[in-house]
Parts: structure tokens; sequence; C-alpha cells
């Protein structure tokens, strides 16, 4: 996968970048979003040098964040180039054996809340930042152009009615702000586009 020239503030601290993967046939999304001098980045696709020095100039970089098991993608180049974890679900299966993992019995890490998204792919999970009224997933809800707000389709899910009830607890608690790792941002009443997507 190339790397790409072209990132994106889109809220103060919170940075996307995309691409078309040919081999996936969808756009794959990806963030970095920084918190009190730290760096979390999040199911991160292959990124050009220039911007990437341009990012770690925000502060320290401080982890990988997998949103799910299917979200390897460039995570081992950016570890070797940083030399920070990568972070995922208990439940994520992955091929490295050092992944650093998220237990269910934790509701909270560095500042962020954790939120299963059981139904979906495996080791699912959403961060929610409070105060900026921002969640972060991965599969779950994908937004691509031209296509709009939907459910991970049902053939990638482990079970899609159980995915819909996940979601609606993750609304239960109203967010303005959604990224998502394929697509656009929702940049206002993200959980209550969602709920009534659900």
């Amino acid at each position: 996968m190339e790397s790409n020239d072209a990132i994106e503030e889109v809220l103060p601290g919170v940075y996307r970048w995309e691409q078309h993967s040919a081999a996936h046939k969808v756009q794959l999304t990806s963030h970095a979003i920084v918190r009190a001098g730290k760096i979390f980045v999040f199911d991160p696709i292959p990124l050009a040098s220039g911007p990437m020095a341009s990012l770690a100039k925000r502060g320290s970089m401080a982890a990988i964040i997998l949103t799910n098991e299917n979200h390897e993608r460039a995570a081992a180049s950016w570890r070797e180039r940083f030399n920070i974890p990568i972070w995922a679900a208990e439940e994520a299966s992955l091929p490295w054996p050092d992944v650093v993992r998220f237990r269910r019995a934790e509701s909270e890490w560095a500042g962020w809340k954790l939120e299963w998204l059981d139904g979906a792919a495996g080791g699912e999970l959403a961060f929610r930042w409070e105060r900026r009224s921002l969640v972060v997933c991965g599969d779950a809800i994908v937004n691509l152009p031209g296509r709009g707000l939907e459910l991970l389709p049902a053939k990638y899910c482990r079970d899609q009615a159980e995915l819909k009830r996940s979601l609606l607890k993750l609304v239960t608690v109203p967010f303005e702000r959604l990224l998502v790792a394929h697509g656009h941002p929702l940049m206002e009443a993200a959980s209550q586009r969602l709920a009534q997507l659900v």
C-alpha cells in the first residue's frame, strides 16, 4: 500500500488521512488524536514521511490502537518507526505476540472510555473522549462517499443483531462527533444519527 501524503485536521488536535484500498475495495481511514501532549494513532495506514514528521511534532507518540482484529494495516511499520506499543481488545486475533490488550474488566484507559461493540468484527472497540464529545470506532459504522451512514454489512459481522444492541447501548450517552475507519467523520449530532440508523 502506498503512503498517503495528505493529512487533514478535522478538529484541533484531531487528524485523519485516507486512501482507497484496491485489495479491500473500500476507503481506509486512519486517525491521530493529541491529548495532553500524547498522540494516539488509530488503525494506521501508511503516511508519507513529511506529514508523518509534522504529526510527530504535535506531541509524543504514545500508542497505536487497533479498533478490531481486521485493522493490522500498517501498524507494524508505525511501531517500528516510533517504538510504541500496539493495543487491541483481548478478543482480537492478531499476528503479533506482544500486542498489549484492553481487558473487559477495564472501562477506562489513558483518559478514554472503552466500549465493546460486540457483534461486529472480532475485538471491536469504541473509544470515547467525553470532554470533546467524541467517539472513535472501527468497522461497526461506515460513512463512505456516495453511500452515507451505514451499519457494517451483515456478512462482515459476527452477529449484526448483537451489533445493533451494542450501538444502542453506546448512544445512551449522547455524543456530537464520530470518527470511523472507513469514510467521513460525523461532526454534529452523531449519536442521534446513529440512533436513527439502528
